[in-house]
């Protein structure tokens, strides 16, 4: 029920800002299509904690904002091996270690990993990810970055 509650909310919130109508009219046909939808949704049994993950909304915004901060230093340093001796690319495939248990966490790690340059996750398999990256120092740093830890794990709170 929370969960319904959650996504009734994000669509009414959703709604508002992309129409931008407060006739009550139009916001009677937004309640009436928001019920029916989180109706048919609940009749789909699609509604749960890892489809709808809104109770992690802080973790999940603090992870973004860190992410961002890494692809910034990925792009500065795959800039610098572009344009530098070819000594400075030795490819490399590594595995790296995921913790989620959920598959919507391991497909955030596995899409974070490709996110960053410099990499890409080639396999996703259960407690691990193999993943190419350009150069040894790039999976050195994949591997102390405390990704994996920073991931918030949709599972755990379903």
């Amino acid at each position: 029920m929370k969960q319904s509650l959650s996504l009734a909310l994000a669509l009414a919130v959703l709604w508002m800002l992309l129409s931008g109508h407060l006739e009550p009219l139009l916001i009677g046909f937004g309640v009436l299509s928001i019920a029916f939808v989180v109706w048919l949704a609940r009749r789909m049994n699609v509604v749960d904690g890892e489809s709808y993950p809104f109770g992690q909304i802080w973790q999940l915004s603090s992870y973004w904002l860190w992410l961002l901060k890494e692809i910034v230093k990925s792009n500065i340093d795959v800039a610098k091996r572009a344009i530098g001796p070819a000594s400075s690319v030795k490819p490399l495939v590594f595995d790296v270690r995921a913790s989620q248990r959920s598959d919507l966490g391991l497909v955030v790690h596995a899409n974070s990993i490709t996110l960053t340059p410099g990499t890409v996750s080639l396999e996703v398999g259960e407690g691990n990810i193999q993943v190419h990256a350009l150069h040894p120092d790039v999976a050195k740093d994949i591997a102390q970055s405390g990704m994996d830890a920073r991931i918030p794990d949709a599972g755990e709170n379903s």
